[in-house]
């Protein structure tokens, strides 16, 4: 790394410390890096005029309005270890985030709702249902965000499936669906019942909810791998392989390091990353 290069990075590691600021209902501002989290309070030292030492103040986390606090970049990581198939890792990245945010999960401008969202699914695609199921409900009594909370009610609608409650699951899914939900959760939503509808074996029921996710939903891009995969499986039982084979080429061509494509390599008997 040249020398300009190094001091740029020192410049924007200095200027992404300092922006992470402490909002106190009093109006006080505390930087991160002049305080220590301590169990329930914020130890903030300030130094006395002419070297004689410095004070310590304590605040009570409960003092805290809000949080000026950019989005970490382990969050980001974690999310493309995700998508990669990597959920150990994933997990791995978000532990410190969530011990460091979890104290102040419900303040405004926390990132305990962002990486929460993350790590479940990491422990979905881990198949750790018992935690998992933990993580959601959590999500659902803690977070503010509909979106954070709607997801992670279909979180709880997928776990009742694999544990072999299938028709419970398309109650609650019906029952997330007929609310007023984000767009998000609205695409996850079809996605899911793509999924139910396959292992039913209702074939082109599968299809039409996979579809959705491409023509009403496509900006949710992080959602197309795992829906053409679906369409890809659907095709397939439903007795029409070249449609199969041509969402699989799709997955591998236009989303080539996820770990749908690495599974349609697995299951369609690939042994290239190309058709």
């Amino acid at each position: 790394m040249s020398m300009v290069r190094l001091v740029l990075l020192m410049i924007v590691m200095v200027g992404g410390l300092s922006a992470q600021r402490y909002q106190l209902r009093d109006g006080t501002v505390l930087s991160a890096s002049e305080v220590t989290l301590r169990g329930g309070v914020l130890d903030h030292a300030t130094d006395l005029p002419g070297g004689q030492g410095a004070v310590e103040r304590s605040y009570p986390l409960a003092q805290v309005a809000r949080l000026d606090w950019p989005e970490p970049v382990e969050l980001g990581e974690a999310r493309q270890q995700l998508r990669t198939g990597d959920a150990v890792g994933s997990l791995a990245t978000l532990e410190p985030m969530l011990r460091q945010f979890t104290p102040l999960a419900k303040v405004p401008g926390s990132w305990w709702t962002a990486a929460k969202r993350v790590s479940l699914q990491g422990l979905m695609m881990l198949g750790e249902t018992t935690v998992a199921a933990q993580a959601a409900r959590e999500l659902i009594a803690i977070a503010t965000d509909a979106e954070a909370v709607g997801l992670a009610r279909l979180a709880l609608v997928e776990l009742e499936a694999r544990n072999g409650r299938p028709e419970i699951a398309r109650a609650m899914l019906t029952a997330v669906a007929a609310a007023d939900v984000p767009p998000a959760v609205q695409a996850r939503a079809w996605l899911l019942h793509g999924d139910l509808a396959l292992t039913r074996g209702e074939t082109e029921e599968a299809i039409e909810a996979y579809l959705h996710i491409p023509v009403f939903h496509g900006t949710h891009e992080d959602l197309l791998p795992a829906a053409l995969l679906g369409s890809a499986r659907a095709f397939r039982s439903h007795g029409d392989p070249a449609r199969a084979d041509r969402a699989v080429s799709e997955l591998i061509d236009s989303h080539a390091d996820t770990a749908e494509a690495a599974t349609a390599i697995r299951e369609f008997n690939l042994d290239t990353p190309a058709l």
